[in-house]
C-alpha cells in the first residue's frame, strides 16, 4: 500500500508496427499504482489499493499539506487503473521489412541519401480538524503536536499504525503536515465487491511530491511502485528530482530462445537496471501525449478518465508519464520530489519481435548486435515464430499512429533508420 528550454510537442514518429503484447504492473505481486495529476499548485492523488485480508482491518495515512474537506476526497472505478496499466506499459511489437523501409528498393538503396464534525479528542496533542465519508471510506483529517499523542489517538480509534511510525511521524508533524485517514464502513461496501475502491484527494501546495516513506512501513520486502503522472502538455514528462534516474535496454530483439515470455525479458531487463544503482532509482517507462499512443498496447485516456484522476481539460492539452520504481524498507529515505522536464518529446519502452531479417536494424536483447546478421535485402521465409502462445496480448492491435496519434512514419523515419544501418555497417 502507497502511503503515503522551451520544448515544442514533437510529432511521434519511428515507432508503428503491430502491437503483440506488454509487460504491465500485473507483473509484479507488490507493485502499487498511483496517479498523481498537477494542474498549477493542485495535485490529486488516486490510490489503488492493493491490500489484502479483512476489511475491518484497513487503515490508510496519508500526510497532507492542508485540511481536506468532503469536495476533496471521492472514490474512483478501480479498472481505471487497469485502463492506464495496459495503456502505458511496456510493450512487444512485431515490424517486418516493409513496416520499416515502406519505400524498399534494393537497386536505389546503395545511392539514397534519405462537511464535518471537528475538535480536539481526549488526547489534547491531536486535533481532528474535519470528519466525513467517501464512497466506503470514513474520513478523518487530523493535526497533531507530536508523534507520540498522534499514535495514541490512530491507536485508540482503530487504526492501528505500528510505533516504529513514530520517528517518521514526528518529522511530518515538525514540517507543518496533516494526516489524511480513512477506514472502511463494511455498511457502506457496494454489494458483492471483493475489492476497495481507489481513493482520490486533492490539495494546493507550492510543492509536486509524493509521499512514500509510511508505505515501506508495511513492506514484506521489496515493493514495486508505478506514477502514472498527468500534467499540462507544454510541461513535458515527469522525472524524480532526488532519486536517480536509471536506464533501461529496450529497442531491442525478443528471443525466445533467451527468455520464454516477454513478461519474463523485461522483468529481468528492469531488475538489473535497478540493481545497477546504489539507491533506489527510478525508470521513465512511457512519456506521451494523452491523446494519443503509437503503437497502441490500450485505449489513451478519455477526457472522462482524466477528470475521474482530477485533470481538468481535453487528453491533447494533457501529458502522460509512466514512472516506475522498485526499493526495499531502508532504500526509499525520502519522499519523491517531482518534477516536469518541459520536454514533451514521445518515448516508451519498446522492444521488436525477432526477426532475422531485422538484425542489421536492431540488437537482440541481452545479446547485441549480431556479427553479420541479416538484412531485409536477404530473402527468406517468414519471420521466426517465437511466441509459443505466450505473447498475445488482451488489448487490440493498433497500427501507426492510431487513436490520434500524429503520425510520421514516412521518409524521415526511413531516412533515419538507413542512417542508423550505414553507420552500424560502415
Amino acid at each position: 500500500m502507497l502511503l503515503s528550454l522551451l520544448a515544442l510537442a514533437a510529432p511521434a514518429h519511428a515507432f508503428c508496427g503491430t502491437y503483440v503484447g506488454q509487460a504491465g504492473a500485473s507483473l509484479y505481486n507488490n507493485a502499487s499504482q498511483v496517479v498523481i495529476a498537477r494542474q498549477g499548485t493542485r495535485t490529486t492523488l488516486t490510490l489503488a489499493n492493493d491490500y489484502e485480508g479483512d476489511a475491518t482491518a484497513f487503515a490508510l495515512l496519508v500526510p497532507v499539506p492542508e485540511v481536506l474537506g468532503p469536495d476533496d476526497v471521492t472514490v474512483v472505478d478501480p479498472e481505471l487503473f487497469t485502463r492506464l496499466d495496459a495503456y502505458s506499459a511496456p510493450r512487444l511489437v512485431s515490424y517486418t521489412c516493409e513496416d520499416l523501409h515502406p519505400a524498399y528498393d534494393t537497386a536505389d538503396m546503395a545511392d539514397s541519401d534519405s462537511d464535518g464534525a471537528s475538535g480536539p479528542p481526549a488526547d489534547g496533542s491531536v486535533t481532528v480538524e474535519a470528519t466525513f465519508a467517501a464512497g466506503e471510506y470514513d474520513i478523518v483529517v487530523l493535526s497533531a503536536e507530536d508523534s507520540s499523542g498522534l499514535l495514541r489517538w490512530l491507536d485508540t480509534n482503530g487504526y492501528g499504525v505500528d510505533d516504529a511510525a513514530a520517528a517518521l511521524l514526528g518529522e511530518y508533524i515538525d514540517a507543518g503536515a496533516y494526516f489524511f485517514a480513512a477506514k472502511v464502513a463494511l455498511d457502506r461496501l457496494p454489494e458483492g465487491s471483493s475489492y476497495l475502491s481507489p481513493l482520490r484527494f486533492g490539495y494546493e501546495s507550492e510543492v509536486f511530491s509524493l509521499p512514500i516513506r509510511l508505505g515501506t512501513l508495511n513492506s514484506s520486502g521489496i515493493q514495486d511502485l508505478v506514477v502514472y503522472a498527468v500534467n499540462g502538455q507544454a510541461e513535458g514528462a515527469v522525472g524524480v528530482s532526488n532519486y536517480p534516474e536509471a536506464t533501461i535496454e529496450h529497442e531491442c530483439m525478443y528471443r525466445a530462445d533467451e527468455y520464454a515470455t516477454f513478461a519474463e525479458l523485461y522483468g529481468a531487463q528492469f531488475g538489473a537496471a535497478m540493481a545497477s544503482q546504489e539507491r533506489a532509482a527510478w525508470v521513465r517507462e512511457y512519456a506521451w501525449s494523452a491523446g494519443g499512443c503509437d503503437p497502441c498496447s490500450g485505449t489513451p485516456p478519455s477526457e472522462e478518465d482524466l477528470a475521474a484522476v482530477g485533470y481538468t481539460g481535453s487528453p491533447y492539452e494533457a501529458f502522460f508519464t509512466r514512472l516506475h520504481m522498485r526499493y526495499g524498507p531502508g532504500d526509499a529515505d525520502q519522499d519523491l520530489v517531482l518534477y516536469p522536464s518541459n520536454d514533451a518529446s514521445s518515448s516508451q519502452l519498446r522492444y521488436i519481435v525477432y526477426d532475422q531479417a531485422l538484425e542489421a536494424d536492431f540488437p537482440v536483447c541481452g545479446v547485441g548486435w549480431v556479427e553479420g546478421g541479416g538484412t531485409c535485402d536477404d530473402e527468406g521465409g517468414p519471420a521466426e515464430d517465437t511466441d509459443g502462445g505466450a505473447l498475445t496480448g488482451g488489448a487490440p492491435a493498433c497500427g501507426c499512429a492510431s487513436s490520434g496519434a500524429p503520425g510520421a512514419f514516412g521518409a524521415l523515419a526511413a531516412a533515419m533508420l538507413l542512417a542508423r544501418r550505414r553507420a552500424r555497417k560502415g
